[in-house]
């Protein structure tokens, strides 16, 4: 007799922890934004969530969690930043100070 997986709801482990640390809500948009590793040219990348703490961006290349970044947000400015994560075409990133999401949004709307 063949078993059925049934979902509880549960999420993995490795999702929880990583939902718990995060205290923000994150919104989430598509929009590019420009980015910079240490001192090297801006690069666009696409974002496909922000917080006032972190994004998710694609930035089409592996980027080790732990490098240093520089992100330059509509509305915002630069803000500096660290690779929380990388998997898959995708990158988490804390970012060094909390910006304002409605100015991003506010950018966005007028432009």
């Amino acid at each position: 007799m063949q078993g059925h997986l049934r979902d509880t709801g549960a999420k993995p482990e490795a999702e929880q922890d990583g939902a718990e640390q995060r205290a923000q809500l994150r919104t989430g948009m598509l929009m590019t934004a420009g980015l910079r590793i240490g001192g090297g040219e801006e690069r666009q990348v696409r974002i496909r969530n922000l917080s006032e703490r972190g994004l998710m961006a694609e930035p089409g290349e592996h980027i080790a969690s732990g490098t240093a970044i520089t992100i330059s947000l509509p509305g915002v400015g630069e803000v500096d930043g660290t690779v929380a994560w990388s998997t898959e075409g995708r990158i988490g990133v804390a970012l060094s100070r909390p910006i304002d999401i409605a100015l991003v949004n506010a950018a966005r709307s007028a432009g």
